[in-house]
């Protein structure tokens, strides 16, 4: 049978406990320099489409199928 009980009384609710967080816990953000200057500069022409891994072309055909005609633009 189905029991429509309640999952748990408010009263017994988890409340947060509103306090500092430890310095050794704090995330220190040291970012020096420019990130994005360490990534690869990629082609704006990508070679053509190969199956390789998971990305195979029955996947591709699937990916394909689920949007409109002139979605990408032809060099994309």
């Amino acid at each position: 049978t189905f029991v429509t009980k309640k999952y748990k009384p408010v009263a017994k609710k988890i409340r947060p406990v509103y306090t500092d967080v430890p310095e050794k816990f704090r995330i220190i953000r040291d970012i020096k320099g420019d990130p994005l200057a360490t990534l690869p500069i990629l082609s704006p022409h990508p070679p053509p489409f190969a199956p390789y891994g998971r990305y195979t072309t029955e996947r591709r055909e699937v990916i394909d199928k689920c949007h409109p005609p002139g979605f990408l633009l032809p060099e994309e």
